[in-house]
């Protein structure tokens, strides 16, 4: 395996005197794609937000290229890792183009984008399929429409981290196996994805890893391939989670 590009350290955050996380630590190595997972308030979106630098951690230390992350310059930060918050407000006047070309900021020289910043945002909006979007304001799309619009500017800034929370949110199935399909792309490219999601299947199909939160520290750190040999760490999320070895590859289903 490749030298991680991220280490996460010892790092423990609090709201007030209530502890969220507590000593989580792990590494993640270019071309990995790493789903994040666990109950409701288990700290995936806080976790995320202290990786990108949003939240200083109460303890531990978060570790970018072999460089300690409070000591990246915000223009230097925002090349090397780009993140998708769960929530993202932007004004709904903004048409579809301009806000993919927002990504391109921590690489601009000067004032106006250049040829190759809107060749960079064309090819991501065109990866996220929302390329016949790029004259419309955000106001006139729809939920999952206005998310691939977002992925798309995660793309174009072309980090070589990138922290996405719950991308798949508001799209339709079609499209929530197009959003994997890209990331395990992305992946392949030799980029470091770091993604939260709720949906066991599509972290087991497009991932190469599953982290599970819980009881404010990591449960468990799993290749995607040998997961379901033992498909206790299911119980985490619900008791009504069950394997079928009866298709062609194992499967989580419902109960």
């Amino acid at each position: 395996m490749r030298s991680p590009v991220l280490r996460v350290r010892n790092v423990a955050w609090r709201a007030s005197t209530v502890p969220v996380l507590e000593h989580v630590s792990f590494d993640v190595a270019p071309g990995e794609l790493v789903a994040v997972m666990g109950r409701n308030g288990a700290g995936k979106s806080t976790l995320l937000d202290i990786i990108a630098g949003l939240r200083s951690p109460t303890e531990g230390a978060v570790i970018l290229a072999e460089r300690p992350l409070d000591e990246w310059a915000a223009i230097a930060r925002a090349r090397m890792l780009a993140h998708l918050p769960q929530s993202l407000r932007a004004d709904l006047s903004m048409r579809a183009e301009a806000l993919v070309l927002m990504g391109r900021y921590a690489h601009a020289a000067r004032w106006f984008e250049s040829d190759e910043d809107r060749q960079v945002a064309q090819e991501a909006m065109q990866r996220c399929e929302c390329l016949e979007f790029r004259r419309r304001t955000l106001a006139t799309l729809s939920g999952g429409e206005r998310q691939r619009v977002f992925l798309a500017a995660c793309l174009a800034q072309q980090g070589r981290v990138l922290l996405l929370d719950e991308p798949a949110t508001f799209l339709d199935v079609d499209q929530q196996l197009q959003c994997f399909s890209v990331l395990r792309a992305e992946a392949e490219r030799g980029t470091a994805c770091l993604v939260v999601t709720h949906d066991v299947n599509l972290a087991l199909t497009f991932c190469t890893r599953v982290i599970i939160l819980a009881e404010r520290g990591v449960a468990r750190d799993l290749a995607t391939e040998s997961a379901l040999d033992d498909p206790a760490w299911l119980h985490v999320f619900s008791q009504r989670l069950t394997v079928d070895q009866g298709a062609s590859r194992p499967w989580v289903r419902y109960e």
